[in-house]
């Protein structure tokens, strides 16, 4: 059985150098397993950090799809099952009106859209996986500070010295990774000037594991449904605003996210924290080159209000690893040109329109201009009236990807 371990100092060869051990990189190195390959996963947070790591407030809104995937690469096992939360269905709500747009799973032959698991439960389930049964070698402590790209491959340089070739590098480091920036890729960055707060709490009122996403004059509100009648309660605000709202004691700040939602849950209880996450968007100009890929949110790094960042950095993984595959039944390298080149076709192909759409969606609902409220009523009103238009949603969140 292999086990994660730290890559000895003679170890100076690889096949595929994973710079990052976040859920990209760890999806990516058991994706890999099976195929023959020399895998090793390189990441800067010390081995404790990442078998163990701590609550950070993120609900991880899953599609079936990546639910599959993770299924397919073990780490669901290590999931229990009260740490899943199923979202049945979801509600839109611009401004102070009561007309929810109603997404349904039911219309394309589901019971759920997908489901809720805590972020820091999805990472400790893909490393305890790594260590149960991975194949690749893992070093921790490890910040990679040099990287040199060739048809062939690349060389990492780590921070005490040490240098690892590698037939091709992934860079899975966040999406403001400096393996994208090391290997020469641009990308188109966007700051929304906002900042999510997120904070779980207990409701007095069931909410029946319904999604509820509220476009409010101030800022956007969301219920995350999760197990017990417990919810993550997602408020984005301007930087002063989201300032003056850490410093407020958690009952008064509860008490006012009860309010704007017009007390439809009763009262809150606070089971947590609070968190803030500085909302910026990001979008690689490359996500391949020679000897080089991106995955993950090196590659693609959403605004969270159509919940799609995670399933496209899983899915995409899946993409690079199933031309890998394909590759190497040609008797060609992990790093082939023509694969690499396919996965930048296919990836693109999926997060292209989610990532333009879902920008535009958030800078349209930040607005507090009269034109910007009348094209968001206009929108959820079309969106009530076309139903069609509601499954076709529906189905790219429940339906398995299409062969590519």
């Amino acid at each position: 059985m292999a086990t994660v371990t730290a890559v000895s100092a003679a170890r100076d060869r690889t096949d595929v150098l994973i710079i990052g051990a976040g859920p990209a990189g760890l999806s990516l190195g058991l994706s890999l397993r099976g195929l023959g390959l020399a895998v090793t996963l390189v990441d800067r947070q010390g081995e404790a950090g990442l078998a163990d790591p701590a609550y950070d407030g993120r609900e991880i809104a899953l599609s079936l799809r990546s639910v599959e995937i993770l299924q397919q690469i073990g780490a669901w096992a290590h999931i229990a099952d009260d740490e899943i939360a199923p979202l049945k269905s979801a509600n839109v709500i611009n401004g102070r009106s009561t007309a929810a747009l109603h997404f349904d799973p039911t219309a394309v032959g589901e019971d759920a859209l997908g489901c809720f698991v805590s972020n820091h439960v999805i990472r400790r389930a893909l490393y305890a996986e790594q260590t149960a049964s991975g194949e690749a070698a893992l070093m921790t402590d490890a910040t990679v500070v040099g990287l040199s790209l060739g048809a062939e491959g690349g060389v990492v340089t780590l921070a005490d010295g040490r240098e690892i070739e590698a037939g091709l590098v992934v860079g899975a480091d966040t999406r403001f990774s400096a393996a994208r920036r090391m290997a020469g890729i641009a990308a188109s960055q966007h700051d929304f000037a906002k900042t999510m707060i997120v904070t779980k709490a207990q409701f007095q009122h069931p909410h029946d594991h319904v999604a509820w996403e509220c476009f409010l004059p101030g800022g956007a509100l969301a219920v995350l449904p999760l197990n017990d009648g417990q919810a993550s309660i997602v408020q984005t605000f301007a930087p002063a605003e989201a300032t003056r709202q850490m410093g407020l004691a958690i009952g008064d700040y509860l008490q006012a996210a009860s309010h704007r939602l017009k007390h439809r849950f009763g009262r809150l209880t606070s089971l947590s924290e609070r968190f803030a996450y500085p909302l910026v968007g990001v979008y690689a100009n490359e996500f391949a080159r020679p000897g080089f890929a991106l995955v993950g949110d090196a590659a693609v790094g959403m605004h969270p209000v159509t919940a799609h960042g995670f399933n496209l950095g899983v899915q995409g993984q899946a993409i690079l690893v199933d031309h890998i595959r394909r590759a190497l039944k040609r008797g060609r390298g992990p790093a082939d040109a023509r694969a690499l080149g396919a996965y930048e076709r296919d990836h693109r192909r999926l997060s292209a329109g989610m990532y333009w759409s879902t920008l535009a969606i958030a800078e349209l609902y930040a607005r507090e201009s009269l034109p910007a409220k009348l094209a968001r009523r206009l929108l959820l009103d079309a969106g009530r009236r076309l139903p069609t238009a509601r499954r076709l949603i529906v189905k790219t969140l429940t339906q398995p990807l299409a062969a590519h």
